[in-house]
């Protein structure tokens, strides 16, 4: 057997220390460049969203499944739909809904649908409107009003 050289193995340890540096600088700022990016994604996402609220302000809101019992055409309105919704009352409530561009009246009568029904009424050009129907949209084209599961009546609340 022969006999190593301490010497020898720090100069062998230290030569690698030195050949390694440039690899650890460049996974550091590879580290640098994901931590930047997920950064940035998350700056993103924070910007598709609106600020947060507790949950009490949540629980402010009183969503309902209503009945879509007519749908018409408003004249002189290019976005505009006036709904009749059952939620459950004595007295069906109006909405104008902006859901013109994507939905045949005809086809919403008898539709089950969520409602915001603890939005103060708004007096509009046409009318007055008592709550608003929830519907989603994003940065492809078309409208999508939410629609409950079969089984759901008009005027449960969603919780």
């Amino acid at each position: 057997m022969t006999r190593l050289d301490p010497k020898l193995i720090e100069s062998m340890v230290a030569s690698n220390k030195e050949s390694l540096q440039p690899l650890e600088h460049s996974r550091q700022r590879h580290a640098a460049h994901q931590q930047h990016t997920a950064n940035k994604e998350v700056a993103q996402t924070e910007k598709d969203f609106e600020p947060f609220i507790g949950i009490e302000d949540f629980a402010k809101i009183d969503l309902r499944v209503a009945r879509i019992v007519n749908a018409e055409h408003v004249e002189g309105a290019e976005k505009l739909l006036k709904l009749t919704l059952d939620i459950g009352e004595a007295k069906p409530r109006t909405v104008f809904a902006g859901i013109k561009s994507g939905y045949d009246p005809e086809k919403l009568k008898g539709r089950l649908t969520v409602m915001v029904a603890n939005l103060a009424p708004r007096k509009m050009k046409f009318g007055l409107s008592e709550g608003m129907v929830l519907a989603a949209s994003g940065e492809s084209p078309g409208l999508f009003i939410l629609s409950p599961d079969d089984g759901a009546q008009p005027g449960m609340r969603i919780k």
